[in-house]
């Protein structure tokens, strides 16, 4: 019975160490997105003219990027994406257009959301400043 009991508790302590001693994630291929750039600061915009801009990003991992939502800080920003999986190795884009309706400063934010296990939500910003359009019958100073 004793000999029973200590194979019993030597497998069991066996099991045990080699699950604690095993690395998360080791063996599970991972997708990883690179973006070229985070921030775009479009500068001085002419108010009543939208900008855009195209965030690009590259999948170093070995499985299939996923974007998997995008969404804008407010109604003045438009985004759109990659809605096909980037493969690995390949690259995609998030586009934000910019409505520049109201003059003076603005930084306005895109949160997207993808299956990337290190940085699954990634917020994209867009700043610059918006100069007011001249008045019909004004000289420019």
């Amino acid at each position: 019975m004793k000999k029973y009991f200590f194979l019993t508790l030597v497998t069991l302590l066996f099991s045990l160490t080699n699950i604690f001693a095993q690395t998360p994630g080791t063996g599970t291929p991972t997708s990883t997105g690179v973006w070229e750039k985070v921030t775009h600061d479009f500068g001085n915009v002419p108010q009543n003219v939208p900008v855009s801009v195209t965030f690009k990003v590259k999948n170093t991992g070995k499985v299939p990027f996923v974007i998997s939502s995008v969404n804008a800080q407010c109604g003045c920003t438009t985004p759109s994406y990659s809605k096909d999986p980037i493969q690995a190795g390949k690259s995609g884009e998030v586009k934000a257009q910019f409505n520049a309706a109201s003059p003076g400063p603005f930084t306005k934010t895109v949160t997207v959301s993808t299956n990337d296990p290190k940085n699954p939500t990634v917020v994209l910003t867009l700043k610059g400043t918006v100069v007011p359009a001249q008045q019909e019958g004004t000289t420019p100073k």
